[in-house]
């Protein structure tokens, strides 16, 4: 039965995990990688086009392919292994987890950053632009097959999902994009602010489950919320609080990925800190999202100092010994992955 009402969300935890298998040495595409962590991007002009992927048949190769992408950064993806636990996600060394984190990020140069669709609980009816994975080709399918000339936004595979919460109450859900930013990324976006604040140091800490979460939205939100509003969505499994306290210009955006081929406009998105909650959880429901907030301390990027056109076998092997060492001194050595294949961001300035 515990297993049944996990069903939802054990199914996004498997998105990661999948993620996670792309550490062997074996030919690659871009696909390959982005297909379980990403959307493609479809062409306005053509929704249901998808475009042929890259392939790299060597890490030779793709180094020579990222190191000619104008200011890409390359890190290495870490991810926390939730299959290695004993049991379920309950069951996360919590304190552990926290002290790798705060090891990772006084060793590395460690960012989180995350898209991770928010819930929106009810009968949506707003503009598709802000449904995660609107842009997707099985999107369109789904929601151009199941349309009347009515159009009714029920009917949509994404839109207004028949689900059930962790009690068995029967919802409907709706994801909207979303970004979760640790504390070593959120300043990338200072000089994007064009109402209100950035994120800051004191967001990343959250005292009591009735504290509303800061948030910093797309200009595309300008004509929905204000400063100051406050607005409700599931989080991980359990409904949350989220106070606008800002609002980017129109265009900021990053790439991001194998290549940095993912593009992540922010316009119709709601980012918010990847926060440490510090208070201790009541009930199932609670239980479980915060066990997953803290595991997800760890799936995170190192930043790879040594130029781009000099990574190679020696580059990864020095990053993972280092991962590995700290892993075993806290427990955690079944517990994370470190893919092979360098990935990176663009960091781009809003105009």
């Amino acid at each position: 039965m515990v297993l049944y009402k996990h069903i939802r969300i054990i199914c996004l935890i498997a998105l990661f995990i999948v993620l996670t298998g792309c550490s062997a040495k074996d030919d690659i595409s871009v696909s390959d990688l982005q297909e379980t962590q990403t959307e493609t991007t479809v062409p306005e002009e053509s929704p249901n086009q998808v475009p042929k992927p890259l392939t790299f048949d060597s890490l030779d190769s793709y180094v020579d392919y990222i190191a000619d992408v104008q200011s890409f950064q390359p890190y290495y993806r870490t991810v926390f292994a939730f299959e290695g636990l004993s049991g379920n996600v309950t069951d996360v060394p919590i304190e552990d987890v926290k002290t790798m984190y705060n090891e990772m990020k006084d060793v590395f140069d460690y960012i989180l950053l995350s898209e991770r669709p928010l819930i929106y609980r009810g009968y949506y009816c707003g503009e598709t632009s802000f449904v995660y994975g609107y842009e997707s080709e099985q999107f369109f399918q789904g929601y151009e097959s199941e349309q009347t000339d009515d159009v009714d936004m029920g009917n949509s595979k994404v839109i207004n999902a028949p689900s059930q919460d962790l009690e068995g109450n029967k919802i409907l859900t709706t994801p909207l994009k979303s970004i979760w930013l640790g504390e070593s990324a959120f300043n990338r976006f200072d000089n994007s602010i064009e109402k209100g604040r950035n994120l800051q140091n004191s967001d990343f800490k959250l005292e009591s489950p009735n504290e509303p979460i800061s948030v910093v939205l797309g200009s595309a939100y300008k004509d929905i919320y204000e400063i100051g509003d406050i607005f409700s969505l599931e989080l991980i499994s359990e409904v949350m609080d989220f106070q606008v306290v800002g609002f980017y210009k129109s265009g900021t955006s990053f790439s991001m990925d194998v290549g940095a081929l993912h593009d992540v406009d922010l316009d119709h998105t709601i980012v918010m800190p990847h926060f440490i909650p510090e208070y201790e959880p009541i009930g199932e429901a609670a239980a479980f999202q915060h066990a997953f907030l803290i595991a997800e301390l760890m799936s995170g990027y190192i930043h790879i100092s040594e130029q781009v056109e000099k990574i190679n076998d020696d580059t990864y092997n020095n990053y993972a010994y280092i991962m590995e060492e700290m892993a075993k001194e806290n427990g955690l050595s079944r517990l994370y992955k470190i893919p092979y294949w360098p990935v990176g961001f663009v960091w781009k300035t809003a105009k």
